[in-house]
């Protein structure tokens, strides 16, 4: 486990370890060396105290969670990944869905789940169509060693953020 670092975050300071409490991106310490894991989890023994050696690798929300032990491949630098990863950008999926409605292609991809938006309208670009299939994800797992799965999880629902607007688009309404 690193230790306490004071870092500044979303305009606030955080003195807690930098194990991934404080970053939605990760650090993580191995040796000397510190390593920014964008999401992805390490795949090295005792990168944590509480680590177990296994990882959960969220797909998409219509698809099943992986449980997996990492391999700690050099080539990977010890990270497990992370997630299915996007097909295209935002923009050019909801570009690519025509003038299917976002409640529509939402129906489509996940229909049996409940899935929510809790804040805000359905987000397109993060339907299940915005990602890389499950089944090509698992099949590069496979193919570059760099995790063994052991486990998937059916999912029931998700819960997504929605469709909010981005900080820069939403205009302040009182001064400070």
């Amino acid at each position: 486990m690193m230790g306490n670092y004071q870092v500044r975050f979303g305009g606030r300071e955080c003195g807690v370890p930098l194990r991934g409490r404080c970053l939605p991106t990760l650090l993580f310490k191995r040796g000397d060396l510190y390593y920014h894991g964008k999401g992805a989890t390490p795949a090295w023994e005792h990168y944590a105290q509480d680590a177990t050696g296994r990882t959960l690798i969220p797909l998409n929300m219509a698809e099943p969670v992986l449980v997996v032990r990492g391999s700690d491949a050099g080539h990977a630098l010890g990270f497990s990944p992370h997630g299915a990863g996007r097909n295209f950008s935002r923009s050019e999926h909801r570009r690519r869905m025509g003038e299917v409605t976002p409640e529509e292609q939402l129906k489509a991809e996940t229909s049996g789940l409940d899935v929510r938006f809790h804040a805000g309208g359905i987000d397109a670009s993060e339907l299940p169509s915005s990602y890389k299939s499950a089944a090509s994800v698992v099949d590069q797992i496979k193919d570059y060693g760099l995790a063994e799965i052991e486990d998937y999880i059916d999912p029931y629902g998700c819960v997504m953020a929605g469709d909010v607007p981005p900080f820069w688009m939403t205009r302040k309404t009182e001064r400070r």
